[in-house]
């Protein structure tokens, strides 16, 4: 009887919570073939404001960032790399959003002329 309450509980503590996170992906376009940036450290911003310094992990993926119900532009910038705006960025209710960010080398974005 113990455990059917138990269950029971956990059941509706599950459905009345409202969780909701997106998860970004990092990747670098190389030669046409996208690359995960794994282990390097990136500033996220939420709507132009600094949220969180986040370390990928080994298949480029961030740690989720827990955020409410709208819609957000993300940003993600990195000494290594050019910053990338995400603009309109849905979050639903009680759901994870997976978005992808493809960055580049500072050097990628603005090549020196050659002489």
């Amino acid at each position: 009887m113990k455990n059917l309450i138990l269950v029971c509980f956990f059941i509706l503590t599950a459905s009345m919570a409202k969780a909701q996170c997106i998860r970004i992906y990092v990747s670098e376009k190389i030669k046409g073939i996208e690359i995960p940036i794994g282990r390097r450290e990136f500033e996220v911003y939420v709507n132009d404001t600094l949220k969180k310094k986040l370390e990928t992990d080994g298949s480029g993926y961030l740690t989720r960032l827990s955020l409410e119900k709208g819609k957000y532009n993300i940003k993600i910038a990195s000494s290594e790399y050019a910053c990338v705006p995400m603009n309109d960025v849905v979050v639903e209710e009680s759901r994870s959003t997976d978005i992808t960010i493809i960055v580049s080398t500072p050097a990628a974005v603005n090549p020196e002329k050659k002489k």
